[in-house]
């Protein structure tokens, strides 16, 4: 007869090494974050044959050339399958009364009245960030490089920002101009949509920092006679499964 502490024995060793690999498998899925921004599907049309030129027979007549269904046979630039990148370009969203921003060319240009103190709160924002400032006054704020990781992305970046201000009466008009962008030795000033991404990015951040109460929390709707007549006639039961509870409830206090 087999020793039963022997077969536990090998059995837990068996689970322990499954648990490892196992273990090991996941944390390499958890690092690759190539999903987020890669087309998940086919991609057979990579492969497909070119177009040849339509050979008409003597003697048979086609209809004259029309420019409808004109396919453009010219090599297509840019990225393609599991090198083109999905995700949306990040639009600057702001969240103070009376303001607005525009997106140019790594600027951010945001007007809102100064009573906003979107100017005040940028250097906490910052700090947050761990993006350090290495010079400022009233109406400039430079930054030095920091690094940015992004959730979505295999290595982080190298950054820095330029802030400036102009006050014009009650208002004030702030940019904040994306002055470099890399990632190891690679420039990546000369590519809009990842200057985009990083310059737009820390705006929203800023307007995330300043954005009222009032935008951070869902109202709750108060029903209506409607509504609370369409749900009991979506469940004509429901008032008497409200009744049987408190029933229970009761039942369960006076014990």
């Amino acid at each position: 007869m087999l020793n039963k502490t022997v077969l536990k024995s090998n059995a837990f060793k068996r689970i322990a090494i499954i648990s490892a690999f196992a273990s090991i498998f996941l944390v390499g899925c958890s690092s690759d974050q190539n999903y987020k921004r890669e087309i998940d599907g086919n991609e057979d049309y990579l492969n497909s044959p070119s177009l040849k030129a339509l050979v008409i027979p003597e003697g048979v007549s086609v209809p004259i050339e029309a420019g409808d269904f004109y396919i453009d046979n010219s090599d297509i630039e840019g990225a393609l399958g599991k090198h083109l990148d999905i995700r949306p370009p990040t639009v600057p969203i702001t969240t103070v009364d009376e303001a607005f921003a525009i997106y140019n060319n790594a600027t951010v240009t945001f007007n809102a009245p100064i009573s906003s103190g979107v100017w005040n709160s940028i250097p906490n924002t910052l700090a947050k960030q761990n993006i350090s400032i290495v010079a400022s006054d009233n109406n400039t704020i430079k930054t030095g490089n920091a690094v940015i990781a992004r959730g979505d992305e295999q290595q982080p970046v190298d950054v820095s920002y330029i802030f400036k201000r102009q006050i014009l009466g009650e208002t004030e008009t702030i940019t904040i101009v994306l002055h470099t962008l890399t990632r190891g030795n690679e420039d990546l000033m000369s590519q809009p949509i990842e200057v985009q991404r990083y310059s737009v990015g820390l705006f929203n951040q800023i307007m995330d920092d300043v954005a009222p109460e009032s935008l951070r929390t869902v109202p709750v709707k108060e029903k209506t006679d409607e509504d609370k007549k369409d749900d009991k006639e979506s469940d004509p039961n429901k008032a008497m499964k409200e009744d049987l509870k408190d029933d229970i409830r009761d039942g369960i206090r006076n014990r």
